[in-house]
């Protein structure tokens, strides 16, 4: 099936417009939240950091000591994201009309799957990036031309960007289809993106600006009024993470209901829904 981009995003809209407060609601808690925490904790580690930036040895004393909590909250923001992705989904695509207590409950029993999947999909990213770096050496070294080392980096970003299109459907896999196997549920993702690849890319190209172009926006718009009303202070930091939180929570919600679209789009109707036409 040749992929839709007007179909795809109209669905989009529809599901999102019609799930608007239950899915703002959840963006809410595990998007802006996160974002606000990390100012709040971080924002003195940040200004610390500012301060020692002429001064090398204490910047990177600074920078080994934040090292371990940003990691950390970096990856306990992630996981959070995950389940907010993955309940969403669910409150989006579940015919049973799941409350939000039970979409949460499937969005954590389906992490392991989308942990695994991620796992395979970096090491074969990596396997890759090594082998095409290896052959644009070999030949620039072979044949004396440096510029062909340039061509195998851009072979890598052209193989990075188009395993990342091809898996891109992995959340609706897992949750639609309860795929639970992490290599099954890669498999299916690239199969269903098959002979769409490149139009697929250009429609998350063009929401990915569309998406920049309102965050830098809105962050301007909301730092400014932050700057006027409350100084340089922390508080200014919240009032612009508020904007930049808002405009990350509605993209989270959009882009679940475009990959939901696509993956009904590129799937096919489920059987409960050909066999409900006959009932």
């Amino acid at each position: 099936m040749q992929f839709d981009s007007n179909r795809a995003w109209r669905e989009a809209t529809q599901m999102a417009s019609a799930n608007r407060e239950v899915l703002g609601a959840v963006a809410g808690v595990f998007f802006i939240l996160p974002g606000l925490i990390s100012i709040l904790f971080f924002s003195d580690l940040q200004a610390e950091l500012v301060q020692n930036l002429t001064n090398p040895a204490a910047f990177e004393q600074k920078m080994d000591s934040m090292a371990g909590p940003v990691i950390g909250f970096g990856l306990f923001s992630l996981a959070l994201q995950s389940v907010g992705y993955l309940a969403m989904l669910a409150l989006l695509t579940d015919k049973t009309r799941p409350t939000v207590g039970e979409a949460l409950k499937l969005a954590i029993r389906t992490v392991p799957t989308v942990i695994g999947a991620a796992i395979v999909f970096f090491a074969g990213y990596l396997a890759a990036i090594l082998v095409l770096a290896m052959i644009g050496a070999g030949l620039a070294q072979i044949s004396g031309v440096a510029a062909l080392a340039a061509f195998a980096v851009i072979a890598m970003i052209v193989v990075v960007v188009y395993a990342m299109v091809k898996v891109s459907l992995l959340l609706p896999v897992v949750v639609i289809e309860q795929q639970f196997n992490p290599v099954a549920a890669l498999v299916r993702s690239w199969r269903l993106t098959r002979g769409n690849s490149g139009r697929l890319f250009l429609f998350y190209l063009l929401l990915s600006v569309v998406y920049f172009v309102i965050l830098m926006v809105v962050t301007m718009v909301f730092m400014a009024l932050a700057i006027a009303l409350a100084g340089q202070g922390k508080v200014a930091m919240l009032i612009g993470g508020v904007g930049s939180g808002i405009v990350g929570a509605g993209a989270s919600v959009v882009l679940t209901a475009v990959l939901a679209a696509i993956h009904r789009q590129l799937a096919g109707p489920s059987t409960e829904a050909v066999s409900a036409t006959f009932d």
